[in-house]
């Protein structure tokens, strides 16, 4: 009988510690990071984003805002923060290099696709400008 209930209680354990054959980390193996940056080179910091309607998040130091592969990410382009009259902004990957060819459209009725830089336009002189980027 103890040899019995022995055998039980390791196989519990055994099933127990194998888990379910993954790791939590696996759910951000597809994030991807993109910068928002200025005519400097700069990150812009503090930009409220949203990417496919989740929580509000905001770039950081690097100007950084995280998403998935199809997502439509939003980034509101207060005046407090950028000038439409003299910032131009562009979107970079994590190796400084523009990114292309990304479909956008602004509340101000600007949209395109950015260009070879990566920068695209945006228009905030009257009130704050939303650019969607469907990425």
């Amino acid at each position: 009988m103890k040899k019995l209930l022995f055998l039980a209680i390791s196989a519990v354990a055994v099933l127990a510690l194998s888990g379910c054959g993954g790791s939590s980390d696996d759910y951000y193996i597809d994030e991807v990071k993109y910068h928002v940056v200025d005519q400097d080179g700069y990150g812009v910091a503090d930009i409220r984003y949203t990417c496919d309607g989740n929580t509000i998040e905001l770039t950081d130091g690097s100007g950084g805002f995280y998403f998935y592969p199809n997502d439509d990410c939003s980034l509101q382009l207060e005046l407090s923060i950028v000038d439409s009259t003299i910032d131009d902004l562009f979107i970079e990957n994590d190796a400084g290099g523009g990114v292309s060819n990304i479909s956008y459209e602004c509340t101000s009725s600007l949209f395109g696709r950015t260009d070879i830089d990566g920068h695209f336009e945006f228009d905030n002189v009257y009130k704050d400008d939303i650019c969607t980027f469907q990425l």
